[in-house]
């Protein structure tokens, strides 16, 4: 335990490389995303994130795919031989140097006329999220914002069927935010939630380094949804 919160304040360095990493990352998904077709196997999905990974030379430690009804009935769905028709969801944990950056991103073709109110619904969870990521702050009541977030946008009890992300740096997940969780946010420091409705998530990292947040996961020229001030959420691709 003492080890792994050693590892929670980030040096310049670490924070510096985080930002390319993050950069590199975000632009890697989208290309593979930006590929895609209606019809494409999951599993070939997976194998061509891992090499975008690689191109960036990073590897992908974590590589979920998940479309249409599986992707309502899964939250961190594993890739099988399914095709996808209408909605795919590409997940990503990308370690490069040790440290590791979270993203996933969703593409869309002709999409279940409730895609978009669930990513919205999601979206403003996500942003709550970001907004109470400040130092100080507890898992616990982490979590809290989480569950009242889902409630205030009509999804109440989402914060039970999957993990909501949480401190990320050398592991994919530091620590993750629970009812119990007496983890304190530090100033210097890099997270990665990832709330989801169903058939729809948000995730990206970003970095909190003297008490502003810094999202460095986007990807470039990708649609993303305003949560006000600088604070974005990456929207569904449509094709």
């Amino acid at each position: 335990m003492a080890d792994r919160r050693a590892r929670h304040l980030l040096t310049d360095a670490e924070i510096d490389r985080y930002r390319v990493l993050g950069r590199d990352a975000g632009s890697a998904l989208a290309s593979v995303c930006r590929t895609l077709e209606p019809g494409d196997d999951e599993r070939d999905i997976q194998r061509a994130v891992i090499d975008a990974a690689a191109t960036i030379r990073a590897r992908a430690i974590v590589s979920l795919v998940g479309s249409d009804e599986r992707l309502r009935r899964f939250r961190h769905p594993v890739p099988t031989a399914a095709r996808w028709e209408h909605v795919v969801m590409l997940a990503l944990c990308a370690e490069r140097d040790g440290l590791v950056v979270s993203l996933s991103r969703i593409v869309a073709s002709r999409p279940p006329a409730d895609l978009a109110e669930r990513t919205g619904a999601t979206a403003k969870v996500f942003g709550r999220l970001l907004d109470a990521t400040r130092p100080g702050a507890t898992g616990a009541a982490l979590y809290e914002t989480a569950r009242d977030g889902y409630a205030a946008v009509g999804f109440p009890g989402e914060e039970l069927k999957h993990h909501q992300g949480g401190a990320i740096g050398y592991r994919a997940r530091e620590w993750t935010a629970h009812p119990k969780s007496e983890e304190v946010v530090q100033p210097r420091q890099a997270f990665a939630w990832n709330p989801t409705i169903a058939g729809t998530k948000i995730e990206d990292t970003a970095l909190l380094v003297d008490g502003a947040l810094q999202m460095i996961t986007m990807s470039p020229d990708w649609p993303v949804i305003e949560l006000g001030g600088s604070i974005r959420a990456s929207d569904v691709w449509l094709i």
